[in-house]
C-alpha cells in the first residue's frame, strides 16, 4: 500500500445548522495554516460563514481539493459522497450531530484527526454503493445511486404496495407490503436494520434486501453478493409509491414500474484510522448486546449510583 502523501488544498462542506460548525472551520482554519494547507469550501458553508465569492461549486470544489472533510451528521457525509461521486477524492467525516454512526469522529477529536491525516497515519477505505435504474416500460426513467440504501416505500397514504422480487430472471417471490430496501454492508446500519434487516460489517462487499413490514410470515431479509441482480416489479402501488437513494434524491413510481439493482465496485475513499474498531462503535452506539436496562443500570453505576443508598 503506498503511503498517503501529504494533502496539498483540503475542501470543506457542512451543515449550516449545527451550532459546532464555524468552531469546526476555525479548527481546520487554524491546523492548515501552520501546515502551509490552503483550504477552501463550499459556496454553501462559505455564504453560511458570510464569506461571499469564497466558495465553490461541487464539481469545482471536489476537482481541486486533495480530500474533503464533511462538517456535520451522517446526512452532511452522504451528500458530500453523493457530491463526490466516482472521483476517488478521499473524504473525512467528523460528526456535529446526534448518533454520527458514519462520522464517528466528534469534533473533540477533530484536531487529532487531521493531524494524523496531514501526517499520512490514516487509511482509505474503499465502499461501494447500491445502483439502482428505474425502467418503465422498455426505458430508462432513471439511474440513481445509494451509499446506505436505495428504498422503495409507499406514497402520501398508508396503503400497501403489491410487489415481486426476481433474481436472474427468476421469481422468488410476491408479497403485499410497505416497500423494500436495498442497502450496502455500510448502510446496514441504518434504515435496513431498524426494518429488521441484518447487520453487516462494511468491508463485506454485499447487497442487503430488507422487506419493510411485509404482509407474509415467509418474506425474511436476503444477503446477496456483490454480481447478483436484483429486479423489483411493482405490480400495483395504490395512491403511489417513492424511490429514494439516501434520502435525498426521490422519484415517484407507478404501476408496472420495475427496478433493477446491483452493489457498484468500491468507489468511495473514506478515510478511517488503523486504530478504529467498527464493532466498538456498534457496541457504544448501537448498543448491540445490551438491553436498556442493562444500558441503564450500567451508566448508574459509572455515575456513582448505588441502589441501597
Amino acid at each position: 500500500m503506498n503511503q498517503p502523501t501529504k494533502p496539498r488544498r483540503i475542501g470543506l462542506c457542512g451543515n449550516p445548522l449545527k451550532e459546532e460548525l464555524q468552531s469546526a472551520v476555525a479548527t481546520v482554519d487554524a491546523i492548515c495554516a501552520g501546515e502551509g494547507i490552503e483550504v477552501t469550501m463550499h459556496r454553501d458553508l462559505a455564504h453560511q460563514l458570510g464569506r461571499e465569492g469564497g466558495g465553490e461549486s461541487d464539481g469545482s470544489l471536489v476537482a481541486s481539493s486533495d480530500l474533503v472533510i464533511a462538517l456535520g451528521g451522517d446526512g452532511t457525509l452522504l451528500r458530500a459522497a453523493r457530491m463526490i461521486g466516482d472521483s476517488g477524492t478521499p473524504l473525512l467525516g467528523i460528526n456535529l450531530g446526534s448518533l454520527g454512526y458514519l462520522t464517528d469522529i466528534r469534533l473533540e477529536g477533530l484536531p487529532a484527526a487531521l493531524r494524523r491525516v496531514i501526517a499520512g497515519e490514516h487509511v482509505i477505505a474503499a465502499r461501494s454503493r447500491v445502483q439502482a435504474k428505474i425502467w418503465r416500460e422498455d426505458r430508462v426513467l432513471a439511474a440513481v445511486e445509494g451509499l446506505n440504501d436505495v428504498v422503495v416505500n409507499m406514497g402520501p397514504l398508508p396503503r400497501t404496495l403489491d410487489l415481486e422480487v426476481r433474481l436472474g430472471g427468476t421469481q422468488l417471490g410476491r408479497w403485499l407490503g410497505d416497500g423494500v430496501i436495498f442497502a450496502t454492508a455500510l448502510g446496514s446500519t441504518a434504515y435496513s436494520m431498524s426494518a429488521g434487516g441484518a447487520i453487516c460489517a462494511p468491508d463485506v462487499p454485499a447487497l442487503l434486501v430488507t422487506p419493510i413490514c411485509p404482509h407474509s410470515l415467509g418474506v425474511r431479509p436476503l444477503i446477496l453478493g456483490p454480481d447478483v441482480d436484483v429486479e423489483l416489479v411493482l405490480h400495483e402501488v395504490g395512491d403511489g409509491a417513492t424511490l429514494t437513494a439516501d434520502g435525498q434524491v426521490a422519484t415517484p413510481l407507478n404501476n408496472e414500474d420495475r427496478l433493477t439493482c446491483h452493489l457498484g465496485p468500491p468507489a468511495l475513499n473514506l478515510i478511517k484510522f488503523p486504530d478504529s474498531n467498527y464493532f466498538s462503535v456498534l457496541n457504544q452506539k448501537l448498543h448491540w448486546g445490551l438491553a436498556p436496562s442493562i444500558r441503564q443500570n450500567s451508566r448508574r453505576h459509572r455515575q456513582g449510583y448505588h441502589p441501597s443508598e
